[in-house]
């Protein structure tokens, strides 16, 4: 019996065994099974919806930023010194010589094996068009710009760029796993913007190779009213708001969309006015330099005067005493009236906080003086680039309205265009037999008169200078707004142009050359 009970606790301590075994087995299986799929997430990017210019291409998500998943490893370690500034990478190599995995940010693709993967992902901005798609702030919503009056839009379509690293039960990163990423394609939906992206270029360039600090430029389509390029100097870096935020240059501001003084090329307008209501083209009038009304004199540029001279040449020149006259003659009631049909003094609504300025047309005038310096675009007036480049625009198309627009539609998830923008009915404002002749008289202004220096070698070009005084002062000396406003071809017209440059000097020496090389760059692209 005794020899029977202990074989029979020995098969006992057997089995027990066998099965402590087993389940040691099976745990140890488990175990394993859960550090192959756990891990670490390393987050990379949020990636908004997209904003495309009119043909269809980016203007967001459409560089390029890379980013290095580094392991635990002296290989890492090495690798990310060269690429990295010392106080970075004192940063990063205390989390990696911790155990911890990092996600930093490097120039390009470098190469580190199983130890450094390097994660391409769309980069948010490149340098176009800051001031129209605006920024975001530090939560990753819409602070101006597109940017804010789409935020919702461009919300809905976000996603996560990350990637996971693995590690074992207790936390320690496996070596010879792969890295694994997700998310890192951009989204298609989003917002479709009437600009060109080729144009934007074209234009940015020609005016910040001219100089401008403090500047602007707009390109419209003259039939549409659509803006193919809008362009605000300085601009600013996306990634470093705070850094901006007390330049007293202002980069946050679009100038494009602010109102300024405006000067002689408000010329059109009044010669526009005094057509319109009866006064014909050979008006006379003889310029001796300058003129006095109600003790106010008012000087031309060429203090000898330009002697006796009809309404073609007093613009080719911009003689002021020639269109103080000619105000005089029509009425300020009835050039208010037209700046109005032009759309003066009314704010241009593109999108929810996305607007531009309605500057200031007066009411009315109630002296001689006071006509007098609306009759060159001085006084009380003021007004936006994008209210010059429309007032060329219904001169170059014939006389009928233009609607300036900014938005074309919405993309859907493949990227096609949603066209949501509506047109407003086309009413004529100018006859075209005015219009016609405005446009005669702005080509002779490029080939025989002041704007000689806008004139193109290979397409013609029509347009009206402007130096307009601000009233303000630096040092003494008066500060002048530098204006060329006109549109090209000549012959047939397609784009609107007008520059602007505070501070410019004389509009004919700084402004013209910059629409010159705008109306070539786009004729030769």
């Amino acid at each position: 019996m005794k020899k029977r009970a202990v074989c029979v606790f020995l098969m006992l301590v057997a089995v027990f065994g066998f099965l402590i075994f087993r389940i040691n087995q099976i745990s140890f299986q488990t175990v394993a099974a859960g550090v192959s799929s756990s891990g670490v997430r390393l987050d990379i990017a949020t990636l908004r919806g997209t904003v495309y210019d009119c043909n269809m291409k980016p203007l967001t998500n459409c560089g390029e930023s890379f980013v290095a998943i580094a392991k635990p490893t002296l290989k890492s370690i090495f690798i990310l010194e060269a690429e990295l500034d010392s106080r970075l990478f004192s940063a990063v190599r205390k989390k990696l010589s911790s155990g911890e995995s990092v996600a930093v940010r490097v120039k390009g693709d470098i190469s580190g094996g199983d130890d450094l993967t390097v994660v391409s992902y769309p980069e948010r901005y490149d340098s176009l068009a800051c001031h129209i798609i605006g920024y975001l702030g530090g939560d990753g919503r819409g602070v101006s710009g597109v940017e804010k009056s789409f935020d919702a839009l461009l919300s809905d379509s976000e996603s996560e760029v990350y990637a996971r690293v693995s590690t074992d039960a207790n936390g320690r990163v496996l070596l010879g796993e792969e890295v694994r990423v997700f998310g890192n394609v951009f989204p298609k939906s989003g917002v479709v913007l009437t600009l060109d992206r080729d144009i934007q270029r074209i234009t940015e360039k020609a005016l910040d190779e001219s100089g401008g600090t403090c500047a602007a430029a707009v390109v419209m389509d003259v039939h549409t009213g659509a803006i193919r390029a809008c362009v605000s100097r300085p601009d600013f870096d996306r990634s470093s708001i705070a850094s901006v935020l007390n330049d007293p240059d202002s980069p946050l501001i679009n100038r494009a969309f602010s109102a300024f003084s405006v000067g002689s090329v408000f010329k059109p307008v009044v010669a526009a006015a005094a057509l319109e209501n009866g006064i014909d083209s050979s008006y006379a009038y003889e310029c001796k330099g300058n003129v006095t009304l109600n003790g106010v004199t008012f000087n031309c540029h060429k203090k000898d005067g330009h002697g006796l001279i009809d309404m073609e040449t007093a613009l080719a020149h911009s003689c002021n005493t020639y269109f103080i006259s000619l105000a005089l003659e029509v009425g300020a009631e009835k050039i208010i009236e037209t700046a109005k049909a032009f759309g003066f003094g009314e704010q241009t609504v593109f999108a929810d906080s996305l607007r531009s300025k309605g500057g200031n047309l007066p009411d009315k005038v109630d002296s001689k003086a006071a006509t007098a310096n609306l009759a060159f675009g001085q006084g009380e007036l003021s007004a936006t680039p994008v209210q010059i480049c429309t007032m060329m625009s219904v001169i170059a198309n014939g006389g009928q309205t233009v609607n300036p627009y900014l938005i074309e539609g919405e993309a859907d998830s493949q990227g096609n265009l949603i066209r949501i923008s509506s047109y407003s009915e086309r009413r004529q404002i100018i006859s075209q037999e005015t219009a016609e002749l405005l446009q005669r008289f702005l080509l002779t202004v490029v080939e025989n008169g002041s704007g000689s220096r806008a004139r193109a070698e290979s397409i013609a070009v029509a347009g009206k200078t402007a130096t307009a005084q601000t009233g303000q002062s630096v040092n003494g000396e008066e500060i002048y707004n530098a204006w060329f406003a006109g549109y090209f071809p000549a012959d047939n017209p397609k784009y609107a142009v007008v520059i602007l440059k505070e501070n410019g000097g004389e509009g004919a020496v700084s402004c013209a050359p910059v629409f010159k090389e705008i109306a070539q760059g786009v004729a030769e692209q």
